[in-house]
């Protein structure tokens, strides 16, 4: 984006001067800098050299020229990235910068919006009031909370930030995701900057406004508003700017079922998972087989799964394992009954603690994870 900082002309004339965002904005000449420039004249007539012309005599009425740089007033929002979030996460960031990109120090009042049009509302509880931290950068343009950049300071309206020329605010707002926001939802979130007086001067804390009675060349230096805009909460040249991030929601989208079959009618092969299923008829001494499936169709890792199964009076348990897309886990919370075991008064407990299943990886629309049960029937 290209921006045109306006300048006190000289002798009446305006002068321009053009960058481009980037460059090195500590090279602006500061705001109120009087600026001077002399010139000499020497001739001859008749080859007999005449006295010179010189302006370098502020007293001279052909003495020095000069003018007042004015006040570029002009700075930069930029989100730090958008933030992948979990349904009922707390404390969750959005980090922004807010840069000062004009030629003299000024104080910056912040405000949040939550944009329409999105999915949800991050002001979980309905209506909570973010929270709004901020940091100094230490100059190196790199968010570096706690280390680099000190502590977080809590944004009071009645105390704002300021900015010398080229320094950056590192901006953090928190809030909470509602429980229960589907897979994939979007939150977007606007930090607006709106640019006042700093303390320094006689209207401290008031917003910025540009000058309105035409370029005086000397004597205090007039207000330009150069800003552009970020998001449709702000319009360029106000001295306000604004950019948007965004909490996009990852989540797991599980379900289950659970199927029985005939491994085998007279209990042939019934320890030896998986074996070889030769069905038949659920007669006593058979061996029956229960598979409970679990599929994640979301874009997060389901964690911390635990199943639950207490097999039947009916039956005596053979064995159980579990496979499929599951990683981690373990039997050992209660550990599975011996082989054999009647499960009469509950005493067959088939209990799977601490598995996970991962979202699954395009082409594929969904991971499942497996718990085979099998059992003799009485």
């Amino acid at each position: 984006m290209t921006k045109t900082t306006i300048l006190k002309g000289l002798m009446g004339a305006t002068a321009l001067t053009v960058f481009t965002a980037g460059s090195a904005h500590a090279q602006l000449t500061p705001a109120g800098t009087n600026v001077q420039n002399t010139f000499t004249l020497t001739y001859d007539v008749g080859g007999v050299e005449q006295p010179p012309i010189d302006t370098s005599d502020p007293g001279d009425p052909n003495g020095p020229t000069e003018f007042t740089v004015d006040r570029l007033v002009d700075l930069t929002v930029a989100s730090n990235g958008d933030n992948t979030v979990a349904p009922g996460a707390t404390d969750e960031e959005l980090i922004f910068s807010v840069t000062n990109d004009g030629n003299d120090t000024q104080a910056y009042a912040l405000s949040v919006v939550e944009e329409g049009g999105d999915d949800f509302d991050s002001n979980d509880p309905a209506g909570a009031t973010p929270v709004i931290v901020y940091y100094i950068d230490d100059g190196d343009g790199v968010y570096e909370p706690g280390a680099g950049d000190g502590a977080a300071v809590t944004y009071d309206p009645a105390n704002p930030p300021e900015l010398g020329p080229d320094d950056v605010l590192w901006v953090v707002v928190t809030q909470d995701i509602p429980v229960g926001t589907a897979d994939a939802s979007t939150a977007d979130l606007s930090l607006v900057a709106d640019t006042l007086e700093p303390a320094a001067s006689p209207n401290a804390g008031t917003p910025v406004t540009a000058d309105g009675d035409g370029n005086t060349l000397t004597g205090a230096a007039e207000n330009v508003l150069a800003d552009g805009s970020g998001t449709a909460n702000e319009v360029a040249n106000a001295g306000d700017h604004s950019a948007t991030g965004t909490y996009i929601v990852a989540a797991a989208s599980v379900s289950a079922s659970k199927a029985v079959t005939i491994h085998s009618e007279d209990g042939t092969g019934c320890t030896s998972i998986p074996g070889s299923p030769t069905g038949g008829y659920s007669i006593p001494g058979a061996c029956v087989e229960y598979v409970i499936t679990v599929a994640n169709t979301g874009s997060a890792t389901a964690t911390d799964i635990v199943i639950n199964d207490v097999l039947a009076d009916e039956l005596d348990f053979a064995g159980a394992v579990f496979g499929g897309d599951f990683t981690g886990g373990s039997f050992a919370s209660p550990a599975l009954p011996a082989a054999n075991t009647d499960c009469t008064s509950g005493a067959c407990v088939v209990n799977l603690t601490g598995a996970s299943l991962p979202a699954p990886v395009a082409p594929a629309v969904e991971t499942t994870g497996t718990v085979t049960i099998r059992a003799f029937v009485k």
